[in-house]
């Protein structure tokens, strides 16, 4: 029997309203991704980034500087010729020349005084080696020169004399270079003689052969490995008994300020 118009019409309308919602939602539906051939791999955001632990400083990068430097500077090179320190070994040689006042004063049993005194020319050679770095033992020979003395007799001025009265003496020392300031102190202890010669080269006063002290402090600076320049104060003391008369005794002292010359 046919069902009523009106009933399928109704059951129509039915199947039109429960399938519109159904198609709606189909067509919102996203599609399925099908990546094509050839094509990149997708991407993925990077990690988050973590602060590194308490108490420990990031990473530096490639061409960075090392740490503790401030950029642009770079610690000097460890690498370069080994430092040689100056020091006075093996052979000794020493040579001195300069300036000061030299006063020689004898006296007899009776009480008469003569004094030879005037300005000083002295020169000296020392030759020797080191028996540790900076200690040496040397030989010298030194002199000190007045040329036209003063003459002073039991303490009068008596003019002064046309020639030159001369102490040299020979003996052995020792000096200490203090480093590195290439500070020095000598001592020599010499035998030493006392002349004195008129302008015709006439022996005027000569003594024998006495005791004498010879002492320097200088200080030099290095011009190359083996030689030094410098300056010195020198005093030298003696004392000797009169060749003709051994009743008088000569007594010497004599200041200079001297330039020297050293290789060691």
């Amino acid at each position: 029997m046919p069902a009523p118009r009106q009933t399928r019409f109704g059951a129509l309308a039915l199947i039109l309203l429960l399938g519109i919602p159904v198609a709606a939602r189909a067509q919102d539906a996203p599609a399925p991704s099908v990546e094509s051939p050839g094509a990149p791999p997708p991407t993925y955001a990077p990690p988050p980034a973590y602060a590194p632990p308490p108490g420990y400083a990031p990473t530096p990068g490639p061409g960075a500087p090392p740490p503790g430097y401030p950029p642009g500077s770079y610690p000097p090179p460890a690498y370069g010729p080994p430092v040689v320190e100056n020091l006075h070994d093996g052979f000794y040689l020493r040579l001195h020349t300069g300036g000061g006042y030299m006063s020689v004063s004898g006296s007899d049993g009776a009480g008469n005084t003569v004094k030879i005194a005037g300005d000083s020319v002295s020169l000296g050679v020392s030759i020797g080696g080191a028996i540790v770095p900076n200690l040496i033992v040397f030989g010298t020979f030194f002199i000190s020169v007045v040329s036209n003395p003063d003459l002073t007799q039991n303490g009068a001025a008596a003019g002064t004399g046309s020639g030159s009265a001369a102490v040299g003496g020979f003996g052995a020392g020792l000096a200490y270079y203090f480093q590195p300031i290439n500070l020095y102190l000598s001592g020599v202890l010499a035998a030493t003689d006392f002349q004195v010669q008129d302008s015709n080269g006439n022996m005027t006063y000569d003594s024998d052969t006495g005791i004498g002290f010879q002492g320097m402090v200088g200080k030099e600076w290095w011009v190359s490995q083996d030689w030094g320049l410098g300056a010195a104060f020198e005093f030298v003391g003696a004392s000797m008994k009169d060749k003709a008369d051994p009743s008088i005794k000569w007594t010497s002292t004599s200041f200079a300020l001297l330039f020297s010359a050293t290789y060691n």
